[in-house]
């Protein structure tokens, strides 16, 4: 999900400063077997992380995002909030048992509607990595899930500080998912909003040349036509950075490659902002719940393509996954191909360590089903009271969606078919020139990263190449 489409969902802004608290209250008739405690603020997180940690290893899909490191990483650099935001830390208890956990935000934002008729302040409640997250849910056992989403949303439904619950990525039959919809009645509204599938590929191959059999005929073809280009523009070496020390090395030539990439300046960048920076340097760092690696494609001694993962090998060594972070190419390579061959690259990397799957994320799902994932179909949930002026503005919001669908819908029926697919036929990617500055800036980047990431990163001619990739290079 992209942050626009989120920030639109969610309208959110700014919130007052609360310091560190901590309240403790029975989570209701409904649930007598458990209560609910509140952490607030980052050092909530932090004191918690290890029994995070411990919640999210005993979960049937042991999941990084949802690990003690990440969650506060991610509170700390958060881009989208400012330090007046409140991270709000639930905690079920049996007895004095610790059965689980969920992670949200406390933000204030202000809406108006068209025309400035009507304003209104309200306080939102999402998900702490509302963005950056995969499958987001309530870290616990298998068995106890179902019974802390219950007491989460009812204890939330109890208490008046908030006009609006965002929850993020849930699947339709998840115990959260299934809790806030049994909430729904005249005192409270539940809705669903659309959101992209995550895309993920379940390993079933034994080598790289298996899966690479498995994809269509044009695809193949398509991948090793445009590898070799690749590989007659000059010389090609491969790079593998596995964990910290050897991921570290190579995340300033990677910033710097983002910004000789199409996302130099968009939403999409990793430089957008300074936390997104630091965000993604303690995941590169293994400072974030991921055990990092990268893989680099370097072109005469320049990094050219690259692409961030991030795995739970280590802390789920039964059932772990591997997860395509960030991923950029130098837009002057455009028509090589060269994220078709990071894909590629990735693809084998997850089958030699054996994980579970390779999860591409959202967004550009059309893209990825041709690589055989899997589209896992979520919804954001939302809940609000139904005698709110925050459901009154929600209800003038839907009206005019629903106004501007069938204006557009009347106006597709009157176009020109032949015009439309003319439209759709252009070469969108342009392939743009670096400057010589730029370029030697990467040279240097690059050849730092080569000499510090020690005995964690392995470089591969062409002739090792050769033997690795399942078609002929040349």
């Amino acid at each position: 999900m992209n942050r626009r489409t989120l920030e639109n969902n969610i309208e959110h802004g700014a919130a007052d400063a609360i310091g560190p608290a901590a309240v403790s209250t029975h989570a209701g008739p409904s649930v007598t077997q458990l209560s609910v405690a509140i952490l607030e603020g980052v050092a909530g997180l932090e004191k918690m992380a290890a029994k995070i940690d411990a919640l999210n290893a005993a979960s049937e899909r042991p999941n990084p995002f949802l690990s003690g490191s990440f969650l506060v990483s991610y509170a700390r650099h958060c881009e989208y909030v400012s330090a007046r935001i409140v991270e709000r830390l639930f905690l079920f208890y049996e007895n004095s048992r610790l059965v689980g956990c969920f992670p949200m935000l406390v933000q204030k934002a202000t809406l108006q509607a068209d025309g400035g008729f009507i304003k209104h302040a309200f306080r939102s409640m999402v998900f702490l990595g509302y963005i950056d997250t995969e499958q987001p849910t309530i870290i616990a056992a298998p068995q106890d899930q179902a019974r802390c989403a219950t007491a989460l949303i009812d204890y939330l439904s109890r208490h008046g500080d908030w006009d609006l619950v965002h929850l993020t990525g849930q699947l339709p039959d998840s115990p959260l998912y299934r809790a806030a919809h049994a909430a729904s009645g005249w005192k409270l509204r539940v809705r669903d909003i659309a959101v992209a599938p995550y895309n993920e590929i379940p390993i079933s191959w034994n080598d790289l040349d298996s899966y690479f059999r498995s994809l269509s005929q044009k695809m193949r073809s398509n991948i090793g036509r445009q590898s070799r280009k690749l590989y007659a523009a000059g010389e090609v070496q491969l790079v593998y950075a596995e964990g910290a020390a050897g991921a570290s090395a190579w995340f300033d030539a990677y910033c710097d490659l983002d910004s000789r990439s199409w996302k130099d300046a968009t939403p999409g960048s990793i430089r957008r902002h300074p936390g997104r920076i630091e965000f993604y340097r303690d995941i590169s760092s293994g400072n974030a719940g991921f055990e990092p690696s990268f893989i680099g494609i370097l072109l005469d001694g320049v990094l050219v393509a690259g692409l961030i993962l991030g795995s739970n090998l280590l802390t789920a060594p039964h059932r772990h996954g591997i997860w395509c972070l960030e991923m950029a190419y130098d837009r002057s390579y455009s028509k090589l191909g060269p994220g078709q061959l990071l894909f590629l690259l990735a693809m084998g990397q997850a089958i030699t360590e054996r994980h579970r799957h390779l999860n591409f994320m959202q967004n550009f799902d059309y893209y990825k089903h041709r690589w055989g994932a899997t589209t896992i179909k979520v919804t954001d949930v939302q809940i609000m009271r139904r005698f709110s002026i925050r459901h009154l503005l929600a209800l003038l919001g839907e009206m005019r969606r629903r106004q501007q669908q069938r204006k557009l819908a009347a106006a597709s029926s009157n176009a020109d078919p032949a015009t439309t697919e003319e439209a759709g036929t252009g070469d969108t990617e342009v392939q743009q020139a670096v400057s010589p500055q730029q370029l030697q800036r990467a040279r240097e980047l690059t050849q730092r990263a080569l000499a510090t990431g020690g005995g964690g990163v392995r470089v591969l001619d062409r002739a090792a190449a050769r033997s690795l990739l399942p078609f002929d290079i040349g």
